[in-house]
C-alpha cells in the first residue's frame, strides 16, 4: 500500500465518520424538535416565567450594578 493509499484510506474513514455524526445531529435535532413541538405549552409557560423574573430582577437605572 502506498502512502496515497492511506491518505485516502484516512480520508474516506474521517468523511464515513462525519456522515455518521451528521446523520446522528439530525436524527437527534428531528427528536428535540418533536418533542418542544408537543411540549410548546409548556415550554411557553417558562419562557413567560423567564421574562417576568428577568424584568423584576434587571435595574431600571443601569448604573445600579
Amino acid at each position: 500500500m502506498s502512502w496515497f493509499d492511506d491518505i485516502c484510506d484516512t480520508v474516506s474513514s474521517g468523511f464515513d465518520t462525519a456522515v455518521n455524526l451528521g446523520s446522528s445531529v439530525c436524527e437527534t435535532a428531528k427528536e428535540a424538535g418533536e418533542w418542544a413541538w408537543d411540549h410548546r405549552e409548556e415550554i411557553g409557560e417558562v419562557v413567560e416565567t423567564v421574562k417576568e423574573v428577568v424584568i423584576e430582577n434587571t435595574p431600571k437605572d443601569p448604573l445600579e450594578y
